[in-house]
C-alpha cells in the first residue's frame, strides 16, 4: 500500500466535511484493495447501501469532491453477482505507479493544501507545500503536518508494529467510528471524530474549538457538539484546559484508542457494526436467492399483502383447499416449502419437448376411442353377413 494516497486524501479533506463521506469510501479501497460490491464497501466503510450509491460517481466518472473513480457500479440483474458488483478506487493526484485512477481523469481540483508528495524512502513532506499556506492557524498547521507525517509511515495493516496497530484503528468500520442512530454502540464516537483522528495521525493533539473547525470545515457548535460526545464517551479522551483566558482542548487519540496507550479501551477495536450489517446482508441475499427461483417467485406474491387478494381470487374454483388455505395464512417460507415439495413429486422438467409427445401419443384417449367405435362397426357388419348366411 502507498501511504502517499493515505496523505494525499486527508490532506484534499481539510476544511471539506462534505466530503466525508467520500473520505471514507477512499480510504477503505485503499487500505483493503479487496473489497467491491455495494454491502461490501458499505460495510467496510461504516455507510449504508444506498449513501454508497449516492456517494460514488457514474460508471467510468469521478465522484463529486473528485476523491472516488467508479470503475464499474453494477447492473440490475436477478443474478447477486452482477447486482453487488460495484468497483471503486481512490482518485489520486500524485501520479506514479501507483496511481489508480483512469486515465482520462488526470486532472483534478486544487486541494486545500495543495499537492503533496513523498520522496522515495523517506518519510518526509517537502517543503514549501500548501500545510504552510493553509487557511487554518498555527496550532492546527504543526498538528496537521505531524499527523500527515504519521500517515506517511502506515504502508501496511498487518504486524504488531506500532504503524499497523495505528492503520488499524483508523479502520472507518470500527464501532467507535460508526455513526449510529437508536440502537448501537454507546461508545460510537461518529464520522467527524473519525475525520479528526485521521488528521492528527491518531495522536495526542492540542487544539481549540476554533483550530478544530477549521481542520474539519464545521461550524463552532457542531464543534461544541463533537466534543461533548466524546467527553460523554471517555472521559480520558478529552481534557480541558486554560489557556489565557481562552480554552484549548487536549484530545488523548494515542493514549486511549492506540493499543500502545496508556489508557486503552479495547472497546475501541470492535465491530460489532460490521458483524451485524453482514448477518443482515446474508438475510437479504439468501430471500434474494430464494425469490429468484419459480416456487420463490410464486410464493412471495402469493404471500405479499398487497398481492394475496388477487391471487386468491384469480384461483379457480376446483383449487385444492391444502393450497388455498396455505395462501389465505400467507407464510412465505411456508407456500415455498409446500411448492418445491410438489415439484419434486412431479419429478423433473425435460429438456426437450420430445418426452412429452411421446407420452401423449402412447395415451392417445381421442384415437382409442375411434379405433373401439371402428372395430365396433366391422364386428356387427360381420354378424350381419353370418346371420343371412345361416337363415
Amino acid at each position: 500500500m502507498n501511504p502517499a494516497h493515505l496523505v494525499e486524501m486527508a490532506a484534499r479533506s481539510v476544511g471539506h466535511s462534505e466530503a466525508l463521506m467520500e473520505l471514507a469510501l477512499a480510504w477503505t479501497v485503499t487500505t483493503r484493495p479487496y473489497i467491491s460490491g455495494t454491502r461490501g464497501l458499505a460495510r467496510w466503510s461504516g455507510m449504508g447501501d444506498q449513501a454508497v450509491r449516492q456517494t460514488v460517481g457514474a460508471e467510468g466518472e469521478v465522484s463529486d469532491f473528485k476523491l472516488v473513480w467508479t470503475r464499474t457500479r453494477g447492473v440490475s440483474s436477478p443474478t447477486a453477482e452482477e447486482r453487488d458488483s460495484m468497483e471503486i478506487r481512490f482518485r489520486s493526484n500524485t501520479g506514479g505507479r501507483h496511481r489508480s485512477t483512469s486515465p482520462k481523469n488526470l486532472s483534478s481540483p486544487l486541494s486545500p493544501l495543495g499537492d503533496l508528495a513523498l520522496k522515495e524512502g523517506r518519510k518526509e513532506l517537502l517543503e514549501g507545500n500548501a500545510v504552510t499556506t493553509a487557511a487554518i492557524s498555527d496550532r492546527a498547521r504543526e498538528v496537521l503536518g505531524r499527523g500527515l507525517e504519521t500517515l506517511s509511515t502506515l504502508d501496511t495493516l498487518n504486524g504488531t508494529k506500532q504503524t499497523a496497530h495505528i492503520l488499524r484503528a483508523l479502520d472507518p468500520s470500527l464501532d467507535v467510528w460508526a455513526e449510529v442512530h437508536g440502537e448501537g454502540p454507546g461508545f460510537a464516537l461518529g464520522r467527524r471524530a473519525w475525520h479528526l483522528a485521521v488528521l492528527s495521525g491518531l495522536e495526542d493533539v492540542v487544539l481549540s474549538s476554533q483550530d478544530i473547525a477549521e481542520l474539519l470545515g464545521v461550524a463552532q457548535k457542531t464543534v461544541r457538539d463533537l466534543l461533548a460526545r466524546m467527553t460523554k464517551v471517555n472521559c480520558l479522551l478529552v481534557h480541558k484546559v486554560r489557556q489565557g483566558r481562552s480554552f484549548v482542548y487536549e484530545i488523548r487519540w494515542a493514549s486511549v484508542v492506540r493499543p500502545d496507550g496508556g489508557y486503552w479501551d479495547d472497546r475501541f477495536t470492535r465491530h460489532q457494526v460490521r458483524d451485524q450489517r453482514a448477518e443482515r446482508d446474508r438475510e437479504v441475499q439468501a430471500t434474494s436467492a430464494r425469490r429468484g427461483t419459480p416456487e420463490g417467485a410464486i410464493a412471495w406474491k402469493a404471500a405479499n399483502p398487497r398481492t394475496r387478494q388477487t391471487f386468491l381470487d384469480d384461483l379457480p374454483e376446483a383449487t385444492a383447499q391444502e393450497w388455498r388455505g396455505l395462501v389465505e395464512r400467507g407464510d412465505e417460507l411456508e407456500i415455498h416449502a409446500y411448492l418445491v415439495e410438489q415439484t419434486k413429486e412431479a419429478g423433473p422438467v425435460p429438456s426437450t419437448p420430445k418426452a412429452l409427445v411421446e407420452k401423449t401419443v402412447e395415451r392417445r384417449p381421442a384415437q382409442e376411442s375411434l379405433e373401439a367405435a371402428e372395430l365396433s362397426a366391422k364386428v356387427a357388419e360381420m354378424r350381419k353377413r353370418v346371420v343371412a348366411r345361416v337363415t
